[in-house]
């Protein structure tokens, strides 16, 4: 698969910047901050590993995958897990080369507006600045804090139900 990751904010990198903007400056960035961004709300939260999820899917597999890209092995026995927030940034960083050097793309600071469905098919998704980008099929991995896409999601009537098979959720999209 060659997956067409849509972030709506900054790289790790440019993340840091923005939280040292919010933090000396109280200025935030919407779209970049502690909860958007590459890596989302854990990156800079001390890199624990914790959901209170009882759907967790194989999370062993998802831990062996973080090892792979550098964390401890601890993290395979620990039962709370923890990277730490100067190691993850790295980690987060080194995956998306590796989606990028396999085919995959990674576009940052582009927010998803819409879903476009027609006969009950996902055909893609239209972004903020107005882009449509084709897919049969999505992943919505949001995070914690995406009201806008819960919002996107109950205005045009979706149904979903989570696939165990997958850490984040396949969204099974037809209109009821």
């Amino acid at each position: 698969m060659k997956p067409i990751v849509i972030e709506r904010g900054k790289d790790v990198r440019g993340r840091r910047r923005d939280l040292k903007t919010i933090n000396r400056d109280h200025l935030v960035d919407e779209d970049s901050n502690y909860c958007f961004g590459e890596g989302g709300a854990g990156t800079y939260s001390d890199g624990k590993l914790y959901t209170r999820s009882k759907k967790r899917g194989d999370v062993n597999r998802i831990l062996e995958l973080l090892v792979a890209f550098g964390a401890s092995q601890d993290i395979l026995v620990d039962a709370h897990p923890h990277i730490g927030t100067n190691k993850l940034p790295q980690i987060i960083q080194d995956i998306r080369e590796k989606i990028i050097e396999m085919g995959g793309k990674v576009l940052f600071e582009t927010r998803l507006t819409d879903i476009l469905i027609k006969n009950n098919e996902v055909q893609g998704i239209v972004t903020k600045n107005g882009d449509t980008i084709l897919a049969n099929k999505i992943i919505l991995a949001t995070g914690h804090s995406a009201r806008d896409i819960l919002n996107c999601w109950t205005e045009n009537k979706f149904s979903s139900k989570p696939n165990p098979l997958h850490w984040a959720f396949e969204q099974s999209i037809h209109k009821p």
